[in-house]
């Protein structure tokens, strides 16, 4: 292994390595992979050479200013010392044709160095879930799919099972990995039996030969990898769901298929869902502040999907989604948008979008794309299946026409209820762990069970309803004063209801009902629905709470 001078006597070297999309094996394809700005710029050199006869491109400079640091004047000021220093880092990067590939190595800032939209998304995390140690993980970082643009990096310094980290199947994107590696045949352990740390997300850090015959060896076993080897077992869901960036050139072509849908009379798969940082206030939402494609904002009483398509179906093509992301949807407490109760909330933010594209399963949601595998929509369809198929313990009313609000439904199911249940919809929890509310549930059935009720214009709003049940749930298992909450909230509308506050729930139900459906079943569930049902459900489970999802005829 190289020291920390780069000691070229070493046979390989820890070295950070991407794999290039849409880029030919040759020279001038090469060349177009690199970035337009320092491949022109006059502190970069960018050569043609040959690495074990394969064709390669170099590239090196310095990133930076030439003038003095942004901070002298401050450090001026505070210490009467006039520094002449600027903020200046070296970069490199090698590019190489090999079949394969091709591939990129950078060294320094030489990430900076590739354009963007060449390098191959979660390139290191496919390699690394074919070839490292499932049970010594030693970081993992995820982003949690249904919550506020939320992520969790968790570390073990010594390295444990993948199952050590509660990693959920559903509705979790893991986008980097760290761990030991093993069974391969590359430089650092050909010779003599090695394990390595390896650091994937995009980009792979890991050892590489320094010579040009040994770095190709490498290269080729990487490709091997990560183009014939399976998953290993415990890894296998990393490569079912992903998030993409905005550079992946897939973007672009589903943004174009969005944009599409926003302007056609049939807009197909396309929804108004509610931003997570506004599920808290949804129930105090009596008005929105709506700008969108305007100068001026708008105050409207409810919102669905046709405020926002009738605003920008006439814009040109190309200009639509720019108009929602500058455009914005704030919630309001009273009828004349006078009182906020959220932020300002970016318009594109507010749309839930599903779409194929080149033989891929896409979803837009929370403002970002997610790409899903065919194994995880077949294995989540079919678990949903027969969730949707368990007979139903307490059979919810049809939901008659006369009643406008899910408030005006709850009240009359509950008296419809055999044995005795209780409408709380609206009737929040307030404790030292939740000061800011809770609804515990909108009907509490005879015998305790907790049912979340919600009638929506389409499946994409309901992610709020999965969630909401199970922060009910967790609040009232781990806080008895929650469940003491909770009596006195049943004691306003019922003396005679048996809740004993000192037993933890057993049973959830969600009620669902969509507007113009007759009935619901998983298969008119956005994905994105779908897999938020599936999160809540076997966090639920293993929480001992048995769980049913009744649709609600209309």
């Amino acid at each position: 292994m190289a020291d920390a001078s780069g000691d070229v006597k070493a046979k390989a070297r820890r070295s950070t390595l991407y794999r290039l999309i849409d880029t030919d094996c040759t020279d001038a394809g090469l060349r177009e992979a690199l970035s337009d700005y320092y491949a022109s710029h006059e502190d970069f050199t960018v050569e043609s050479t040959q690495i074990d006869g394969i064709p390669a491109v170099a590239i090196w400079g310095i990133v930076g200013k030439k003038d003095r640091a942004d901070w002298s004047a401050a450090f001026k000021s505070l210490t009467g010392k006039d520094v002449n220093i600027a903020n200046r880092a070296a970069a490199g990067a090698v590019a190489v044709g090999v079949s394969g590939g091709p591939y990129i190595i950078t060294y320094g800032m030489g990430h900076l160095l590739i354009d963007p939209s060449r390098i191959d998304p979660g390139f290191g995390l496919s390699f690394s879930i074919r070839s490292i140690e499932p049970e010594l993980i030693r970081q993992v970082t995820r982003n949690i799919l249904d919550s506020r643009a939320r992520v969790d990096r968790s570390t073990v310094p010594g390295g444990q099972s993948i199952r050590g980290f509660g990693i959920e199947f559903y509705g979790e994107v893991v986008s980097r990995l760290a761990g030991t590696l093993e069974k391969v045949s590359m430089t650092f352990n050909r010779e003599k039996p090695k394990k390595v740390s390896i650091a994937a997300a995009d980009s792979l850090k890991i050892p590489l030969g320094v010579s040009p015959v040994n770095l190709v060896k490498d290269l080729h076993e990487i490709t091997r990898i990560t183009q014939t080897s399976s998953p290993v077992p415990e890894l296998g869901f990393i490569d079912q769901i992903r998030s993409l960036k905005s550079s992946n050139k897939q973007v672009s072509k589903l943004e174009l298929k969005l944009s599409e849908a926003l302007g056609s009379a049939d807009r197909g798969p396309l929804a108004l869902t509610l931003p997570a940082e506004c599920e808290e206030h949804e129930h105090a939402a009596n008005s929105y502040r709506i700008k969108i494609a305007s100068d001026r904002f708008e105050i409207l009483e409810e919102i669905d999907i046709a405020n926002i398509l009738e605003r920008v179906e006439s814009l040109p093509l190309s200009e639509r989604m720019d108009a929602l992301r500058s455009g914005y949807i704030q919630m309001c407490s009273d009828s004349e948008g006078r009182v906020k109760v959220s932020r300002q909330v970016k318009a594109h933010k507010w749309l839930a979008f599903e779409a194929g594209l080149d033989a891929g399963h896409y979803f837009y949601h929370q403002g970002r794309w997610f790409e899903v595998g065919d194994n995880y929509i077949d294995f989540l369809q079919t678990r949903l299946d027969e969730v949707f198929a368990r007979p139903a313990s307490i059979p919810l009313p049809k939901w008659d026409s006369r009643w406008a609000e899910e408030e005006d439904y709850n009240k009359e199911a509950a008296k419809l209820i055999p044995g005795g249940a209780v409408c709380l919809d609206r009737k929040k929890i307030h404790t030292k762990q939740h000061p800011y509310g809770i609804e515990a549930c909108d009907i509490i059935g005879p015998n305790n069970e907790l049912i979340h009720v919600k009638r929506a214009s389409s499946s994409a709003p309901l992610s709020h309803l999965f969630a909401q049940g199970w922060t009910a749930i967790e609040a009232l298992r781990a806080d008895r004063e929650a469940r003491e909450k909770l009596l006195d909230r049943i004691r306003q509308r019922s003396r005679t209801h048996g809740f004993d506050p000192s037993a933890k729930p057993r049973k959830l139900i969600y009620g669902i009902a969509i507007k113009d459906d007759a009935t619901v079943s998983r298969g008119n569930l956005f994905t994105f629905s779908q897999v938020a049902l599936m999160r809540a459900i076997n966090a639920l489970e293993n929480a001992d709470v048995d769980v049913e999802v009744v649709p609600i005829a209309q």
